[in-house]
């Protein structure tokens, strides 16, 4: 696709994801809103199907990069820390619930 059919399609899907958003924050059903605008329901959909297309297709170009850990630092599975006074707590994310429940109503 050149470069002009590219901005084309460009300011056409951004006409057309304005008019969704309209759409949205008018507070009318789709219906309601296409009658008064004099658009047809059909158009509407078509449309607001390939704005949500074009949405997709921008997300899924992103690259995955990896991440490499830096030299020398401790990697743990530790996410919770707590800290009441000078006593630290540090727990593992998938800690049980009624044990931390508990242990709070302990450190209180």
């Amino acid at each position: 696709m050149n470069e002009i059919a590219k901005v084309k399609k460009e300011v056409k899907l951004s006409k057309w994801a304005e008019m969704v958003r309209q759409r949205n924050e008018s507070g009318l059903t789709v219906t309601d809103w296409c009658r008064e605008n004099g658009i047809n329901l059909k158009t509407y959909y078509y449309r607001l199907k390939r704005v949500r297309l074009a949405v997709c297709n921008e997300i899924e170009q992103h690259d995955i990069v990896p991440v490499e850990p830096i030299a020398g630092t401790e990697i743990t599975a530790e996410k919770i820390e707590i800290s009441v006074g000078d006593v630290k707590i540090f727990l593992p994310d998938d800690f049980n619930e009624s044990t931390l429940r508990r242990l709070l109503g302990v450190l209180r």
